[in-house]
C-alpha cells in the first residue's frame, strides 16, 4: 500500500475530504518503504490535536536567541537536521520572530533533508506555516520557487494552501506572463483543488480565495492560458459544493459569513466564467500544437479538465512515437465523439502488440517487475479511454485484453465494461464473472464495479453492505469507489449517507455525489 495511503487513512477523521487524496494515490507504486517514518507519525499527531512540548520549543527558543545574539547563524541553522525535532526548532524561530530568524527560515526551503518525499513535504508545510505566522511578506517569493518542487508531492495541496494565505500573493495573478506568476497561478490551481482533497475550507476566507479569482479574471491574459482555464474550472466546481462546505462550518458563524463572502465572489463570476471556459478548447488544442514539450502538459490537463473536443489535434501529435505525454493525450481522447478515434486507438495497440498470445499465456497475479509492453505503447491508457467508444469492435478488444497474462492490464480492460449495455451480453458477463475470481484483487473490484454498473444484484449487495460498515475507514473507501467507478446506481444509498451523523462521512458522501452528477453530466452531453 502507498505511504501517502496509510497517512491519509489515520488523517481521515480530522481532513475533511482526505479520501480523495488516498484514492488520487491509491494504485500508484511505493515511493518509499511502507513503513511510516517518525516524523510522519509525528506530524499525523499534530494534525489531530496533539500539542509540541512547550519545554522543548521554549529551551530552543532561549538557545537560539542566544546564538543569534553573538551572531552565529550558521550555528543555528547547522541545528536544523531531519527528525522529530526539526518542527520544533522551527517553531521555536517563528516565536522569535526576528529578521535573522525570518532569513534562516527561508533559507530551509532550499534544502532537501531526506529522501523520504513524503517526509520532505512535512518540513516544507512547516516552514510556510512558520513563515505565515511571521507575517514575513518578503518570503513569499522563495515559497513559490519552493513550491515548484512541493507541488506534485502528496500533501503538496497543504503547502499550496499554505502559500495562498500570504497577503502579497493575489499581487502575482496580475503577472501570469512572468515566472512567479506563472507559479502562482499554479499554486493557486492546487489550493482550489485541495478543497476537494482534504484542505480544510477555511482557507477559502484566509487566503480570500474569491478575491483572488476574481483578480485573475479581471488581469487575464488576451491568450487562453491552460492554468487560467484549469483555475477557473476548480472555482466553478467550488460554487456548486459551497451548499455541502456551509453545512461543515455552522459552529462558527464568523467564519461562516466570511466564506459566503468569498464564494459570493465567486458566484458573481460564474456566468463569465461559463462563457470563458465555452470558448477555451479550440484555443487550446490551437495552442497545443504550437507548445514546447514542457508546455505540453499543462495543456493536456486542461484539455482533460474541460472533457473538450480535441481528437484531429491530437491523433496527429500521436502518430510521433517519441511524443512525450502520449497517455494523458490518450486520456482527452476519451471524451472525444470523433468516430476516428477508437479505430485508430485499437490500430495502434494491435500494430504493436500480439494481443491473442498474450491472452493465451496463463495469467499472472502478481504485477511483473516492468512493464510488460513497449514503453511507447500507451496500452493501459488506451484500454480506459475506449470506455466511452462503445462499438462491437471495441468490446472485442476489451475482452480479449481482460485475458491478458498481465494483471496491469487486465484491470483497466475489465474496467472499461459495463459503461454501455454490453453489445454480446452472454460473452461480457462470461467474462466478468471470470474476472471475479481472478487471483489478482485489483482485477476482481474492477469486475465487481463492472457487474454493478450492469445492475447485477450481488455485486450492488457487495457494495452497500461495504456502505454501511461499522467502521468508517471501509465506509469511506467504498464512497470513494462508488464515486470512482460511476456507479449510479447506488445513488440513493449515498443519498442517505450525507445525512449521515458522521460529519466525514456525509461530507465524503456529499462530494461524491457532486462527482457523480458531473460526470453524469459529461456523459449526456457526449450523446
Amino acid at each position: 500500500m502507498h505511504i501517502a495511503v496509510l497517512i491519509m487513512a489515520v488523517l481521515l477523521p480530522v481532513l475533511m475530504a482526505a479520501a480523495f487524496l488516498l484514492a488520487r494515490h491509491l494504485y500508484r507504486r511505493p515511493y518509499f518503504s511502507e513503513e511510516m517514518s517518525p516524523v510522519t507519525r509525528q506530524h499525523i499527531d499534530l494534525f489531530q490535536g496533539g500539542q509540541l512540548s512547550e519545554a522543548a520549543v521554549e529551551s530552543a527558543k532561549q538557545r537560539f536567541r542566544m546564538l543569534l545574539e553573538r551572531g552565529e547563524t550558521e550555528t543555528v541553522e547547522a541545528s536544523l537536521r531531519a527528525g522529530t525535532h526539526y518542527v520544533i526548532h522551527v517553531r521555536a524561530l517563528a516565536e522569535l520572530g526576528t529578521d535573522d530568524a525570518g532569513r534562516i527560515l527561508e533559507r530551509q526551503l532550499t534544502r532537501r533533508l531526506t529522501e523520504d518525499q513524503v517526509e520532505q513535504a512535512w518540513y516544507w508545510i512547516d516552514l510556510a506555516s512558520s513563515l505565515r505566522t511571521l507575517n514575513r511578506e518578503q518570503s513569499l517569493p522563495h515559497l513559490l520557487r519552493c513550491a515548484e518542487s512541493a507541488g506534485e508531492l502528496p500533501l503538496g495541496h497543504f503547502f499550496a494552501a499554505e502559500t495562498v494565505c500570504f497577503l502579497s500573493f493575489a499581487g502575482y495573478l496580475r503577472q501570469p506572463d512572468s515566472s512567479l506568476g506563472h507559479t502562482a497561478l499554479r499554486v493557486l490551481h492546487r489550493a482550489l483543488e485541495g478543497l476537494r482533497y482534504g484542505v480544510q475550507p477555511h482557507v477559502v476566507a484566509e487566503a480570500r480565495l474569491g478575491e483572488a479569482v476574481e483578480s485573475l479574471w479581471d488581469h487575464r491574459p488576451e491568450k487562453v492560458y491552460p492554468l487560467v482555464v484549469r483555475i477557473f474550472i476548480e472555482a466553478l466546481r467550488q460554487v456548486r459544493r459551497a451548499p455541502h462546505t456551509e453545512r461543515v462550518l455552522t459552529e462558527d458563524r464568523s467564519e461562516q459569513e466570511a466564506y459566503q463572502w468569498q464564494m459570493s465572489r465567486l458566484i458573481a463570476l460564474e456566468p463569465m466564467l461559463d462563457d470563458y471556459l465555452l470558448e477555451a478548447a479550440p484555443y487550446l488544442c490551437e495552442g497545443l500544437a504550437q507548445a514546447t514539450p514542457a508546455e505540453m502538459r499543462d495543456y493536456l490537463l486542461a484539455l482533460n479538465d474541460l472533457r473538450a473536443e480535441a481528437a484531429p489535434t491530437l491523433l496527429k501529435l500521436l502518430d510521433d512515437q517519441h511524443f512525450p505525454h502520449a497517455d494523458l493525450a490518450v486520456e482527452v481522447l476519451t471524451w472525444s465523439r470523433d468516430p476516428q478515434v477508437a479505430p485508430s486507438l485499437r490500430t495502434r495497440v494491435l500494430r504493436r502488440l500480439p494481443m491473442d498470445r498474450r491472452a493465451m499465456t496463463r495469467r499472472r497475479s502478481a504485477a511483473p517487475r516492468h512493464r510488460s509492453f513497449p514503453s511507447d505503447v500507451p496500452y493501459r491508457a488506451v484500454l480506459r479511454a475506449l470506455r466511452n467508444h462503445p462499438s462491437v469492435e471495441t468490446e472485442a478488444f476489451l475482452l480479449l485484453a481482460a485475458f491478458d497474462w498481465d494483471p496491469t492490464v487486465r484491470v483497466p480492460a475489465v474496467g472499461s465494461l459495463g459503461w454501455w449495455e454490453p453489445l454480446d451480453r452472454p460473452q461480457v458477463l462470461h467474462c466478468l464473472h471470470c474476472a471475479r475470481r481472478d487471483g489478482n484483487p485489483e482485477v476482481r473490484q474492477s469486475a465487481r464495479a463492472a457487474l454493478a454498473r450492469l445492475g447485477e444484484r450481488q455485486a450492488l449487495q457487495w457494495f452497500r453492505q461495504a456502505l454501511c460498515n461499522e467502521d468508517s475507514q471501509s465506509v469511506h473507501e467504498a464512497i470513494q469507489v462508488v464515486a470512482n467507478e460511476g456507479l449510479t446506481l447506488l445513488w440513493p444509498d449515498l443519498d442517505r449517507l450525507a445525512d449521515a451523523d458522521d460529519n466525514d462521512v456525509a461530507h465524503h458522501a456529499r462530494e461524491a455525489l457532486e462527482r457523480l452528477c458531473e460526470d453524469l453530466d459529461r456523459r449526456m452531453r457526449k450523446r
